[in-house]
């Protein structure tokens, strides 16, 4: 008779009660829905906080990963790709994978024009960009992947940003609105604008300016 949220917190309560050393935990709100899901989570953060239990937390929800977590380990077919904060692993991924895995991410070809201390310059859009970056992995002339993270891009008006774009479709949640941008070397680039009330919905086949936030700039080695 009980529900899911329920059945979870007494399969968490038996665990507690031996008081293990370490708590392994798989996929446990799989079969909860997203409401649920949000409150359970936080109940396991807090008990596990409050009794100090070393907790390994398997799961694909990169949310619940982000949300609870004190460190992250991404797998991929059982090797590890990256080890760190969810910060660090969000904002300086490793690799491809873990930047298209933990979020959503575009991914620009650059090259690489300069290296100074802690600081590259790369040519994207047919302009030169200063990214911040650990300058070590990388030499002018190099072909790099920029990562940017959709939310990471300001919508300005034509001519007035880093390259023009036209925008493909919209998808509208509410709170933010996703727009997916063609660029003039035909790729595609994703882009999220918070309250878009506040400016209205840009129509398909509208040609906006896209300004990048250097800071929030990666640059990754390009893959084979």
């Amino acid at each position: 008779q009980l529900s899911g949220g329920q059945q979870q917190r007494v399969a968490l309560c038996r665990a507690i009660v031996t008081k293990p050393k370490v708590l392994l935990f798989d996929e446990p709100l799989s079969n909860l829905d997203a409401k649920l899901r949000k409150g359970t989570r936080e109940q396991i953060r807090r008990l596990q906080q409050e009794l100090g239990i070393t907790s390994i937390y398997v799961t694909h929800d990169q949310a619940e990963a982000m949300s609870i977590s004190d460190a992250i380990a991404v797998m991929n077919a059982g090797r590890l790709q990256q080890l760190g904060p969810a910060e660090e692993i969000y904002s300086r991924p490793a690799n491809r994978f873990v930047a298209d895995f933990i979020g959503e991410a575009n991914f620009l070809p650059a090259r690489i024009t300069a290296v100074s201390d802690g600081q590259v310059t790369i040519r994207l859009f047919e302009r030169d960009l200063t990214v911040e970056q650990d300058t070590p992995r990388f030499s002018p002339g190099e072909e790099v992947d920029t990562v940017v993270r959709p939310e990471a891009v300001d919508v300005i008006g034509v001519g007035e940003g880093d390259v023009d774009a036209e925008i493909l479709f919209s998808h509208y949640t509410g709170s933010v609105v996703l727009y997916a941008l063609k660029l003039p070397d035909g790729n595609r680039m994703e882009v999220q604008v918070a309250n878009p009330k506040e400016r209205g919905l840009l129509p398909i086949g509208t040609v906006v300016g896209l300004r990048l936030h250097r800071k929030s700039l990666h640059l990754l080695k390009q893959e084979t």
